[in-house]
């Protein structure tokens, strides 16, 4: 007898200690899972995407100074925004142009650019896939980082030995 209530109360203490477990693990996660959208569409259908218009007026320029640039979002306070039915992404312009210019100042190639910006922007996966223009938004970037001006030193000041 005693032993079924010791293991009544065993199966009980382990049920209230798995349910309780179980229910914080789904509060935990919860804030971390994105909407899934599911529906037939192949083609993702994109409502609004300043980034493309961004990547374009920054490529019109020429170059870029980004600290002039950052200076300017710092005042304008302004975001950038893409929505879609997948997906809905909201970034201060700021942190996107320092986005760029990480991406170009730690890349060697425009693939490896576009790769970074992949990475850390995986709401616009898609877009820079479909993206042609970052290769030339690479090669302006580049001219003004760190990284980019060290390349273009000339090679008489490097030293073979």
């Amino acid at each position: 007898m005693k032993t079924s209530i010791h293991n009544l109360k065993i199966g009980l203490y382990s049920m209230s200690f798995l349910i309780i477990t179980l229910s914080n693990a789904q509060v935990t996660y919860e804030d971390e899972l994105e909407t899934v959208y599911l529906n037939d569409q192949i083609e993702e259908v994109v409502y609004t995407n300043n980034f493309s218009g961004f990547n374009k007026d920054l490529i019109a320029t020429d170059e870029i100074n980004f600290n002039i640039e950052i200076r300017k979002a710092k005042e304008d306070n302004s975001y950038l925004l893409f929505l879609s039915e997948r997906s809905n992404l909201e970034i201060m312009t700021v942190a996107y142009l320092k986005t760029i210019r990480k991406g170009a100042n730690r890349s060697t190639d425009p693939e490896a650019f576009a790769s970074y910006l992949r990475d850390r922007l995986p709401e616009l996966i898609n877009q820079f896939r479909k993206d042609n223009n970052l290769e030339e938004l690479y090669n302006i970037s580049r001219k003004n980082t760190f990284n980019g001006k060290i390349d273009a030193l000339p090679s008489v000041l490097s030293i073979d030995f």
